[in-house]
C-alpha cells in the first residue's frame, strides 16, 4: 500500500505551497497581523515579562486573520493553508521581536528602531512575493490584474476588522452595562439604572474590587421608609442581621455582609429641593447626579461630593467623603440633619442638637449605627468658572497648591502625577477652577459619561506598559488644554466620567486607595511612597492630591487637621502573589503613616491590622462603644465591622 506522504501528492502539496505563498490573501494576511503584533510589541514594553505565546492573548488576532481569510473567495486548501502560514511566520516574528526586547543594554529608542526595521522589511518581502503571482495553469496575469487582486481585498478587509472590533469588545472590552456593544461610542442614557463599576447585584455580592464576597442570604432593594423598618423587623425575627449597600465601590467590606439580609438601598432615592433656605433633602439611594439634575435650575451646586457624580448620598455619608473645593471640607460639614432607621426599628432625626452622638458617629461610621433613610444637605452657588491647566515639577507642589488654595477666587482645585518611569512622580499637572462672574450664564453638562471611548483605549494602554502611561501623560498635557471648555460651571466641572476606568481584563483588578498626609509631611511622604513603590514593584496607574480641611465634627475622622489626600489607583494581578504583594507594601506603608500621623482611608482594601487601625484612628473604639450601646444585638453589620469589632 502507498505511503499518505506519496511523492506525487508531496509534489501536490508543494505546488499548492508555492501557489499559496504567490496570492494577495497570504500577504495581505501577513502584513495585518505583523503590524497589530508590532504595535503590541510597543505598547507593552517590547514583550516585558512575556516569554512565550498566550492564546487568550493571540485570540483576537487569530480571529481577525481567519474573518478576512474566509471573506475572500479562495480555494478552501488555500485558504486553510495560507492562514496556517501566516501563524508560524507571526510565531517566529514574534520570537524575533522578544529577541531584540530582551536586548536590554541598548538604548529603548534603538530596540524600537530595530523592531520598526525588521517590520518594515517583513512587509516589503510579502509584498513584493504577489507581484510574480502565478495561476494554475502558468499564465502571469495582467499588472492590471494583479492591482484589481489588491483593491478587491480592501472593502472584505475593512469588514473584517469591523467584525473583529465587535469580536474584542464582547471578548475583553465590554462594558459595565452591558447593554449594547458599541455604548462606548454614543451618549450614554442610564434609564433608570445607576451606573456602578462593581458587578451586578446577586448572590455572592461583590464590590468594585471584584476580590471579597458577601455570602449574604437574601438582598431587598427597599423604595420606602416602611419597608426598611419591615426588614429590620424581619431580621430580628429570624435571627439574621443587616448590612447595607448603594453603588458598592467601597473595598474595605462595608458594603458587604456574611449570612445577612442586605438591603440595596439605591431605590430609595427622592430629591426635593427646599426654596426657602437653598438646601436639598435627598434619600439615601440618590446619586449625585440625580441631586445635581434638580439643582441646575434652581443655580444652584453641591458642596462637597466626590470626583465623579454617579456615587449614592447613603454611601457617601457613611465614609465622609471630601471633594475638590478646597474651601469646604468632608461631606459632614454640609449635612445639616438626617433621619436614621436604628436597631429598635423606629426612625430618628439627627443633628447636631438632636442625637448629635449619633449625627458624628453615623456620618464616617460605616453602616453600623443604623440606616440612614434621608438627609439634608446645604447648597452653594453654581458659580461660573474659567478652567485652566498648569505644569509644575512636584518638587514645589505643595506650595503652589497651598498659594491657590488660599485663593477666594479658587473653587475647585487638584493635582495630577506623572507615573510612567522616565518622570515617576516628578511632574504634576494642577487643575484650577477660577470663579468668574462676569463669564456669560453657562449651560450645565451632566452627562460626564457621554463618548468615553478614547479615555478607555488611552488608559486601558496604560495599565498594560509604561509606554502607555508614558503617553497617556503627554496626551493629558498636551490634549487637554485644547479639548477642555476653558469656561464652565462648578455642577459641569463636577460631572466628571468614571465607566472609562472599567477594567476589561479578568486576570486583573483596580485597587483604588487614599493617605491623608499633613501639610508638612507632604514632600517626606512622596519620598518614601515613591521608595515603598519600587521595593514591591506596584503598578501605579494614577496619583490625584487634594487639599482636605480640617474635620473635628466626625467622630471617626481622617483630617484632625488640615491635610492633603493622595488618591491613588493600582492595578493588581487576580493572584495569590498579587494580593499577597499589595497587602505588604499597605501594611508597611500603614506602618510609615502613623509614624507621621497620617491617616489611611478606612473605605479601601482592609490591609491592615487591629492595632494599626486604632493607632491611626484612636476613636474607634468609641464609635464600637456607641455601636454597643444604641445597637446591643449588633443588627447592623458588615464584613469590615466584623473583622474589627474584637
Amino acid at each position: 500500500m502507498r505511503s499518505f506522504l506519496s511523492s506525487s501528492r508531496m509534489r501536490a502539496l508543494a505546488s499548492l505551497t508555492v501557489q499559496t505563498i504567490h496570492t494577495p490573501l497570504l500577504s495581505v494576511l501577513l502584513a495585518i497581523g505583523s503590524v497589530i503584533l508590532g504595535l503590541v510589541w510597543l505598547f507593552l514594553d517590547f514583550f516585558s515579562g512575556m516569554a512565550g505565546i498566550d492564546l487568550y492573548a493571540w485570540l483576537p488576532l487569530i480571529v481577525l486573520l481567519v474573518v478576512i481569510a474566509l471573506l475572500v473567495p479562495e480555494n478552501w486548501q488555500k485558504t486553510a493553508l495560507a492562514i496556517l502560514m501566516v501563524f508560524a511566520a507571526l510565531a517566529v516574528l514574534y520570537a524575533l521581536l522578544f529577541f531584540i526586547g530582551s536586548l536590554g543594554w541598548l538604548p529603548k529608542p534603538l530596540i524600537a528602531a530595530s523592531g520598526i526595521i525588521l517590520l518594515i522589511l517583513v512587509n516589503s518581502a510579502v509584498f513584493l512575493v504577489p507581484l510574480r503571482v502565478q495561476h494554475t495553469a502558468d499564465q502571469k496575469p495582467s499588472k492590471g490584474q494583479a492591482r484589481r487582486q489588491f483593491l478587491s481585498l480592501i472593502p472584505k478587509t475593512t469588514l473584517g476588522v469591523a467584525l473583529e472590533g465587535l469580536f474584542v469588545k464582547t471578548y475583553f472590552w465590554d462594558d459595565p452595562s452591558k447593554r449594547w456593544l458599541l455604548s462606548d461610542l454614543f451618549p450614554y442614557h442610564d434609564a433608570g439604572q445607576k451606573l456602578t463599576l462593581a458587578p451586578p447585584l446577586s448572590i455572592p455580592l461583590q464590590d468594585a474590587s471584584r476580590l471579597t464576597k458577601g455570602s449574604v442570604t437574601e438582598i431587598r432593594s427597599p423604595q420606602s421608609v416602611p419597608e426598611v423598618m419591615q426588614a429590620t423587623s424581619d431580621a430580628r425575627s429570624t435571627s439574621r442581621k443587616i448590612s447595607l449597600s448603594g453603588i458598592r465601590h467601597s473595598m474595605g467590606g462595608q458594603a458587604l455582609g456574611s449570612n445577612t439580609l442586605h438591603l440595596d438601598m439605591t431605590h430609595l432615592d427622592h430629591v426635593v429641593y427646599n426654596d426657602s433656605d437653598q438646601t436639598i433633602t435627598v434619600g439615601p439611594g440618590a446619586t449625585w447626579k440625580q441631586i445635581q439634575t434638580i439643582l441646575s435650575p434652581h443655580g444652584r451646586a453641591l458642596r462637597v461630593m466626590q470626583d465623579s457624580n454617579i456615587f449614592s448620598v447613603g454611601g457617601s455619608l457613611s465614609v465622609n467623603v471630601h471633594g475638590k473645593d478646597p474651601r469646604f471640607g468632608s461631606l459632614i460639614e454640609s449635612v445639616t440633619s438626617f433621619k436614621l432607621v436604628t436597631a429598635d426599628g423606629q426612625e430618628i432625626q439627627c443633628d447636631r442638637t438632636h442625637h448629635n452622638d449619633l449625627f458624628s458617629a453615623a456620618i464616617g461610621g460605616f453602616g453600623i449605627m443604623g440606616v440612614i433613610t434621608e438627609a439634608t444637605l446645604l447648597t452653594t452657588d453654581n458659580s461660573r468658572c474659567r478652567f485652566s491647566l498648569r505644569a509644575t515639577p512636584t518638587q514645589g507642589l505643595r506650595e503652589m497648591l497651598e498659594t491657590l488654595g488660599s485663593s477666594p477666587a479658587t473653587q475647585l482645585l487638584e493635582a495630577h502625577l506623572s507615573v510612567d518611569n522616565d518622570r515617576f512622580l516628578t511632574e504634576s499637572l494642577i487643575y484650577l477652577y477660577t470663579e468668574d462672574p462676569s463669564l456669560p450664564p453657562l449651560a450645565d453638562d451632566l452627562q460626564g459619561e457621554n463618548s468615553i471611548w478614547l479615555r478607555k483605549v488611552i488608559f486601558q494602554a496604560s495599565r498594560t506598559s509604561n509606554m502607555g502611561k508614558s503617553l497617556r501623560w503627554d496626551l493629558e498635557k498636551s490634549l487637554t488644554p485644547s479639548v477642555e471648555s476653558k469656561m464652565v460651571s462648578r455642577n459641569t466641572a463636577m460631572a466628571v466620567p468614571v465607566r472609562f476606568l472599567q477594567n476589561p481584563d479578568p486576570q486583573t483588578t483596580d485597587l483604588l486607595q487614599e493617605y491623608f498626609i499633613p501639610t508638612e509631611q507632604f514632600d517626606a511622604f512622596l519620598d518614601r511612597y515613591k521608595q515603598l513603590l519600587r521595593k514591591h514593584g506596584i503598578n501605579l496607574l494614577n496619583v490625584t492630591i487634594r487639599k482636605v480641611v480640617q474635620d473635628t465634627n466626625a467622630l471617626v475622622s481622617y483630617a484632625r487637621t488640615s491635610m492633603y489626600g493622595f488618591v491613588v489607583y493600582y492595578k493588581v494581578p487576580r493572584t495569590q502573589t498579587g494580593i499577597q504583594t499589595i497587602q505588604g507594601f499597605t501594611s508597611e506603608l500603614v506602618e510609615y503613616l502613623i509614624s507621621i500621623e497620617a491617616r489611611y482611608y478606612l473605605c479601601y482594601g482592609s490591609y491592615y491590622t487591629p492595632s494599626q487601625l486604632t493607632a491611626m484612628y484612636p476613636a474607634i473604639p468609641a464609635l464600637f462603644a456607641l455601636k454597643a450601646h444604641y445597637d446591643p444585638g449588633m443588627l447592623f453589620t458588615n464584613n469590615w465591622y466584623e473583622a474589627y469589632r474584637g
